[in-house]
């Protein structure tokens, strides 16, 4: 596993979602943004560029067993991102979360186990309060399909969240 940073304690929920994962990333942005709008803002965020990605993605997607649902034109309010346990948005259901601290989706796609993780601190200063948001992905593979699936897509899976979280803050 690689990808997060020696001292980033996670909320004993994330961290179970973590255990035995794969493979781990990670990417903080700071901004003006509380969690659930950082959410809305991220899962909204769709340029045509991604919409590519996406659709070129689905014959590999299918040929492996994984699904492929992309929700082009979908805009989420801050309102509609869910807190409770099994809530769903987008691909994700919710396995955890806390509000304004923590939240972490789960989806289990045929060959492989995904969680998104975000973990929200707060930071207060001269210039107001601003958020260090932290994106974690944890991916688990069941088999060789996932893995192989996800090392096809491993060289878009950074530039794709990395601009999803880019653009949330």
């Amino acid at each position: 596993m690689t990808g997060l940073p020696a001292g980033l304690v996670l909320p004993p929920p994330v961290a179970r979602l973590k255990d035995g994962s794969d493979f781990a990333d990670h990417f903080a942005v700071e901004g003006a943004k509380e969690i659930r709008q950082f959410l809305a803002d991220f899962f909204s965020y769709r340029p045509s560029w991604m919409r590519a990605l996406f659709a070129l993605r689905g014959p590999l997607a299918r040929a492996l067993g994984v699904g492929h649902s992309f929700q082009a034109d979908r805009a989420y309010g801050a309102h509609q991102v869910p807190f409770q346990a099994g809530g769903q948005i987008f691909v994700f259901q919710v396995a955890a979360a806390s509000e304004g601290e923590y939240w972490a989706g789960l989806s289990e796609d045929g060959p492989l186990r995904a969680v998104l993780a975000v973990v929200s601190e707060k930071l207060e200063g001269a210039g107001g309060v601003r958020y260090r948001h932290h994106v974690m992905t944890f991916v688990t593979f069941k088999n060789w399909r996932g893995r192989a699936y996800f090392t096809a897509v491993k060289p878009f899976h950074w530039l794709v969240v990395k601009a999803m979280a880019e653009a949330a803050k």
